[in-house]
């Protein structure tokens, strides 16, 4: 049954908004399943109940009368580009003509930040969702063009940017589209999430919608974000030793999730593919993190390749925005800049970043900061940046004990050994599961330009997914430990003296009284379950094998290699953990202990 939950409940049939097709991008069947998130950091968001200081909430087809979807109008900022036809195939190149638009290496003054356009066009693309911006006069402006129309999720053209949303859309999608755009507009809520069929049986399609509003809460827009979820899923059932089965018709599988045997493999392969880079002909070597730190200066102590990085002025000061924008003439406020894809103001720009679900940070091929999509306070971040901290080397905003792996995520995706970086991130709200993400960032001639790093709260969003196929959930209790244990927001694994208290005590073992024998064991590691064999001789351990884990490669393996042949060497697990990668240490340990314990 189609429903909608709204408020923290659920709404049958609600079918004047329901049956009618496609929000905001394609024609959609009746079947799809239209919702809001419910999460408790956006519980008041996405209530659309009338509230005492906002007009009474449209219904659809009052919506479709109150809304002009042929953008007729003009922007309450002031920023729709008069005397161009918004249906021409190059209103872009006109709108920018008209605007003297800034592009190409021209300095762009963000609120937190300071980028080229060229920055700005390659950190969009970076991004992992589909994105599109539509202003409040429900013009379309702007999307984040990395793929052909055919290849998208959410299908757009060059020549429809400039478009009204009218034009952009078949006509039985415009009562909902109105709605949609409505609810933002007049503040019911936020954000509007919608589940959309798709015919890729491995992919799980979701639309969401959000305001963007200026410093004094003013409508500016829609930022609409179009991805597939599973990936996420996939990763967080892995993270879980979870596995389910799914009744329901709706979604975009047909399989179990279980993270088990066979399909762990696959799982694993999906999610891990980008962090098990290998050496290829044409590659450079894959480093350890200890060659890494060698290699990558994260001191920041060269220059960028694409002649970006601003000298004489301090990177360290704390107002460093506001001088080296000053030093390159940077634009700002209401200065027009030309996209790959749209014309756009740097105040629009602005917007829309912080619009984003999830928070930002840019650092460039030079490892330096160079930008974060500041909203929030550090200490309300899930991973804490300060505006002071903007235009700093990399090892100036990560403690010491970080930089070995964090140069090694760098070196993975400077060196092309892979694009994307994935690591669930320990986190002390049991109702949070964090993930760190770095994307490559590349010019169109694949010459690498730095790291898009996305932290984000997934579990939002597997709570959204679960509501919609109505999976039956399975979670290995005995094994998990990942997740939410620690308040830790750096992008690596640290070493750390609280770790044994998120892992459970080790079982009690009589090392000078060993029976002969091969025993295995297990025990949780940083991303799942570290199994081991351990073959005892002449009452010691003579060996101790590693089986299976899935633990981040590269970051992993000096724990892998030096712990088993320090717990042979000394006959015994209390051995020192390596330093980078404690967790899988520690692992490693009581799946020992696990196993003599039997």
């Amino acid at each position: 049954m189609v429903s909608l939950y709204k408020g923290g409940r659920f709404m049958k049939n609600w079918k004047n908004l329901l049956t009618i097709p496609l929000v905001l991008s394609l024609a959609l069947s009746s079947t799809m399943v239209f919702a809001q998130d419910n999460s408790e950091v956006e519980s008041e968001s996405v209530n659309t109940e009338e509230v005492a200081d906002t007009s009474t909430a449209l219904s659809p087809e009052e919506a479709f009368e109150f809304e002009d979807l042929t953008s007729q109008g003009s922007a309450a900022k002031g920023t729709t580009i008069a005397d161009i036809d918004m249906t021409a195939e190059d209103w872009v190149d006109q709108a920018a003509a008209a605007t003297e638009a800034v592009e190409g290496d021209t300095y762009v003054r963000l609120d937190s930040g300071l980028l080229t356009v060229n920055q700005l066009n390659a950190f969009l693309k970076a991004n992992p969702f589909e994105l599109t911006y539509a202003d409040d006069n429900n013009q379309f402006l702007y999307y984040n063009y990395k793929l052909e129309a055919e290849d998208m999720l959410g299908s757009r053209r060059p020549d429809q940017a400039g478009n009204p949303l009218a034009d952009v859309h078949p006509e039985s999608a415009l009562v909902n589209v109105s709605w949609v755009v409505n609810q933002l507009r007049e503040g019911h809520t936020d954000h509007v999430r919608m589940a959309v069929p798709n015919s890729d049986p491995n992919k799980f399609v979701v639309h969401d919608y959000y305001g963007i509003y200026d410093d004094e809460g003013n409508y500016m827009g829609v930022n609409e974000v179009i991805w597939d979820i599973q990936p996420v899923i996939d990763f967080w059932m892995q993270q879980n030793n979870a596995s389910y089965e799914v009744d329901a018709t709706s979604g975009a599988t047909e399989e179990t999730g279980d993270t088990t045997e066979e399909t762990e493999e696959e799982i694993s392969e999906e999610v891990d593919e980008e962090t098990e880079a290998e050496t290829t002909e044409d590659a450079a070597p894959i480093l350890s993190p200890e060659e890494a730190l060698e290699f990558e200066d994260v001191n920041a102590e060269g220059e960028s390749a694409h002649g970006t990085t601003i000298a004489d002025v301090d990177m360290a000061a704390e107002d460093w925005v506001d001088q080296a924008a000053k030093a390159v003439d940077a634009v700002e406020g209401d200065t027009y800049v030309k996209l790959d894809n749209g014309v756009l103001t740097v105040d629009q720009i602005n917007e829309f970043l912080k619009a984003q679900p999830v928070e930002l940070t840019y650092a460039d091929d030079n490892n330096q900061f160079l930008f974060y999509n500041y909203k929030l306070e550090p200490e309300e971040m899930l991973g804490s940046r300060r505006l002071d901290q903007v235009g700093s080397a990399l090892a100036d905003v990560h403690p010491e004990s970080a930089l070995q792996n964090l140069s090694w995520v760098i070196n993975q995706l400077r060196e092309g050994h892979t694009d994307h970086v994935r690591m669930g991130v320990p986190n002390s709200d049991p109702e949070k599961f964090v993930v760190h993400d770095y994307y490559a960032i590349h010019d169109e001639d694949g010459n690498y330009m730095g790291i898009n790093e996305v932290i984000w709260d997934i579990q939002p969003v597997v709570d959204f997914w679960l509501q919609q196929t109505g999976a039956d959930l399975d979670i290995d209790e005995t094994d998990v430990t990942s997740g939410a244990t620690e308040d830790d927001s750096e992008t690596v694994e640290e070493e750390t003296s609280e770790t044994d208290e998120s892992t459970e005590e080790a079982a009690s073992v009589d090392f000078s009284n060993l029976e002969d024998g091969t025993y295995t064991g297990s025990a949780q590691g940083h991303n799942g379950a570290v199994e081991v064999e351990v073959i005892v001789e002449g009452g010691v351990i003579t060996a101790v094998n590693v089986l299976e884990h899935s633990e981040t490669a590269g970051i992993s393996d000096p724990a892998i290699s030096d712990v088993p042949a320090a717990i042979v060497e000394n006959n015994s697990t209390e051995v020192e953990v390596t330093s980078g990668a404690s967790l899988t240490s520690q692992a490693i340990m009581e799946a020992v202990n696990n196993a003599l314990s039997q």
